[in-house]
């Protein structure tokens, strides 16, 4: 098969960002007045969860009725605050997204993040030249787009067939949404989804580390546009 475009996750998949994130709900906790439980903030897979089930480790708990308060707090911060000073991409990534583009292969970011503060980072790290193209929920105009729907404009803006596609996430809904839209993926076992749940979607291919994710693209993307 030859893949022509490379979409990707961002949170857990390019780049650790848990630690800004967890600034941005510490801040809500704080403006709640109280703070999240540290254990709870010790395993970067709880960021997945909903954020009522977050906000019930905010010590003392606020009351179910203060959720749309606490909801909107982390929404100001993280778009407007944050200065994202501890997100990094994982080792590996650049000179993989290097070498992916030198081989005509378009990277793609198709992530929940809002479109605001994945423009910020890209800007104030010097990313954005790695990529040909982003989405996120909020970039299409008058609705909150699914990964599903994100995955199915990229597709038509770009003109390529799902089956030139592939993805690359950390969590099993990411492998859903690339299920349903025809396209491959790749499930990354070092970011922040669980791993059970992740692998019980059978991907086309599991990458335990960057090491692994780099030979996946060796053999399956770039050795294969090399003998175009």
């Amino acid at each position: 098969m030859e893949y022509r475009c490379l979409l990707w996750d961002f949170d857990g998949t390019l780049a650790d960002t848990g630690s800004d994130v967890w600034n941005s709900l510490t801040y809500a906790a704080r403006r709640a007045g109280g703070a999240i439980d540290d254990l709870y903030m010790r395993d970067d897979a709880n960021l997945a969860d909903p954020m009522d089930e977050i906000m019930r480790h905010v010590i003392p708990y606020p009351g179910e009725a203060y959720l749309e308060t606490f909801d909107e707090d982390v929404r100001v911060h993280y778009r407007t605050l944050n200065d994202f000073s501890r997100t990094r991409l994982y080792p590996g990534i650049q000179s993989m997204l290097n070498e992916l583009k030198e081989h005509g292969v378009r990277n793609i970011i198709v992530t929940n993040k809002p479109e605001g503060a994945l423009s910020r980072i890209l800007g104030s790290k010097g990313w954005a030249n790695l990529f040909d193209d982003w989405i996120c929920p909020d970039s299409i105009p008058g609705r909150e787009a699914t990964k599903v729907e994100m995955m199915a404009e990229i597709v038509r803006r770009h003109g390529i067939a799902s089956r030139q596609c592939l993805y690359v996430g950390d969590t099993f809904s990411d492998i859903e949404a690339a299920r349903t839209n025809g396209i491959s993926c790749i499930a990354v076992t070092y970011g922040d989804g669980d791993e059970i749940a992740l692998l019980s979607r059978n991907p086309a291919y599991v990458a335990r580390d960057i090491a692994e994710l780099n030979d996946i693209m060796t053999d399956t993307v770039i050795h294969a546009r090399s003998m175009i």
